[in-house]
C-alpha cells in the first residue's frame, strides 16, 4: 500500500464525484493523500459559496492536502466557455506540476481521476515521466471518443491528432481502470497496454443504506404513476427525444420529475412548457446526496438514457448502480452494456435508444405493471448491485491496487 499518494482530478469536493469517497477509502487505509483540483464550479457554472482564489484554496486536514487551482468558470458552458474552462484549469495544473517536480515533492503513487476534459491526465504524466513515479489512471471518459459523440469535434484530423496523444499517455500508467468491459477492449487495442482493469461504478453509501426521511413531504399527484430521473440534464442523454415522447403521447396517469441541472434543462423546459403548466411535468432543482432517498422513495420507476452515438453505447452510466442500489424499477432508454446489466438482474424495461416506437411500445408495458411487480424488479436489482457492484467490492479491488 502506498503511503503518500498525488492525485489529480478535474473535480473533488464540494463537487459530487466518485474520487471524493476513494480520497477516503486511501485516508482510512492509512496514506497520506495529496489532492489537486480546481475551484468547484459544477455544474452550476459559478464558483460554490465559501470558494475562492483566497478561499480555501489550501486546506489541510490530518492527512489530506487539498490544492484548488484558479480556473475560469464553466458558465453556461457553451463550447467556447466549455474550452476556456478546460484550458485555463490545464494552465494551472501544469504550473503547478512544475512547482511539485522543482520543490522535490516525492509520492509513492499518482492516482489520476480523469473525468472530462482529457488534460488533467497530461499533467499527471509530466510529473510521472520527470519524477519516475508509478502511475494509476482511472479512465471514466474515453477521448477524443467522447469529443465527438457530444458534437464538439467532427474533423477527422483533429480526431485522430487527439487520439495520438492520449496513445502516448497511456504508456506512463502501470494500471488503467475502466468502468465497462468494452472500454477496456477500446483501450487494449488502442495501447496494447498490459494491464488494464475492470473497475466498475458504485452507489454512494447513502444511497446504498437508502433510508428515507419519514417526514419528507412533496406534492406529487398520488393517483398517478412516477417516473424520474436524477442527476445532470444535459445533452448526452437525448432528452429531445423524450421532449418530443411526452408532447406526442399524453398519457393520464403519468408524472414525469426531472431533478438536477445541466445545459439542456432550460431548453427542455421550454420545449415542455405546457405539460408543465398540467403538471404532466415537474421540474426540481438539484439536491443534496444526504435526501436524495427520500425523494426517490416517491418514483415508481427510474429513468435512464445516452443517446445512440458508439462511445455511449459502450459507457455504463453511474446512476444505473445507484438506482439499482435503492431498489426501484429502472425505464432505460440505452444499448450496449448497460443494457445488458439491467437484463442481467432483470431489473426494469429497455428501449433502443432514440427509437420513440419502441420506447412507447416499453412505457406501455411497464405502466402495466402492479405495485407488487415492481417492487420485485427493484428488488431483483438492489441484490444484483451487492453481488456485483457494492463499495465493500470496489474498494477491496481500489486498495489492492494502490
Amino acid at each position: 500500500m502506498a503511503k503518500k499518494i498525488l492525485v489529480y482530478t478535474n473535480h473533488f469536493d464540494p463537487e459530487h464525484f466518485k474520487i471524493n469517497e476513494v480520497v477516503n477509502w486511501l485516508l482510512n487505509s492509512g496514506a497520506h493523500v495529496h489532492v489537486i483540483t480546481g475551484l468547484p464550479n459544477y455544474p452550476e457554472g459559478k464558483i460554490y459559496s465559501g470558494y475562492g482564489i483566497f478561499k480555501k484554496s489550501y486546506e489541510k486536514k490530518q492527512k489530506l492536502t487539498v490544492r484548488r487551482l484558479p480556473l475560469i468558470t464553466r458558465g453556461r458552458a457553451s463550447k467556447f466557455r466549455l474550452s476556456i474552462n478546460y484550458l485555463s484549469y490545464f494552465i494551472s495544473t501544469i504550473f503547478y506540476t512544475i512547482y511539485l517536480i522543482l520543490s522535490k515533492q516525492k509520492f509513492d503513487k499518482v492516482l489520476v481521476h480523469h473525468t472530462s476534459p482529457f488534460f488533467i491526465v497530461v499533467s499527471a504524466s509530466i510529473y510521472i515521466k520527470m519524477t519516475k513515479t508509478k502511475g494509476l489512471l482511472w479512465e471514466l471518459d474515453l477521448w477524443p471518443e467522447t469529443l465527438k459523440a457530444v458534437g464538439i469535434i467532427s474533423s477527422k484530423m483533429v480526431f485522430k491528432l487527439i487520439e495520438k496523444i492520449v496513445k502516448k499517455t497511456y504508456k506512463y500508467y502501470d494500471t488503467i481502470l475502466v468502468g465497462s468491459y468494452n472500454f477496456k477492449s477500446i483501450i487494449l487495442e488502442r495501447s496494447r497496454h498490459s494491464n488494464v482493469k475492470y473497475f466498475p461504478n458504485w452507489a454512494e453509501e447513502i444511497l446504498e443504506i437508502n433510508k428515507t426521511d419519514p417526514s419528507f413531504n412533496f406534492d406529487f399527484d398520488v393517483k398517478k404513476i412516477k417516473i424520474m430521473y436524477t442527476g445532470n440534464i444535459g445533452f448526452a442523454q437525448g432528452f429531445d427525444k423524450l421532449c418530443e415522447i411526452i408532447k406526442e403521447n399524453k398519457i393520464n396517469n403519468l408524472q414525469w420529475i426531472f431533478i438536477g441541472e445541466g445545459r439542456f434543462k432550460s431548453r427542455m423546459k421550454e420545449l415542455l412548457s405546457v405539460q408543465i403548466a398540467n403538471k404532466e411535468v415537474v421540474f426540481i432543482s438539484k439536491q443534496k446526496l444526504e435526501i436524495l432517498p427520500s425523494w426517490i422513495a416517491k418514483a415508481d420507476f427510474m429513468y435512464l438514457s445516452l443517446n445512440n452515438s458508439e462511445l455511449f453505447r459502450n459507457t455504463v452510466p453511474a446512476k444505473l448502480q445507484g438506482y439499482m442500489a435503492m431498489g426501484k424499477p429502472i425505464l432505460a432508454s440505452i444499448s450496449g452494456e448497460g443494457k445488458k446489466i439491467i437484463s442481467s438482474a432483470n431489473c426494469g424495461f429497455i428501449s433502443q435508444p432514440e427509437n420513440k416506437k419502441i420506447f412507447i411500445s416499453m412505457l406501455k408495458k411497464a405502466l402495466k405493471t402492479n405495485h407488487q411487480d415492481r417492487i420485485k424488479l427493484g428488488e431483483n436489482g438492489r441484490n444484483y448491485y451487492f453481488q456485483n457492484f457494492s463499495i465493500k467490492l470496489r474498494k477491496k479491488q481500489l486498495i489492492n491496487l494502490i
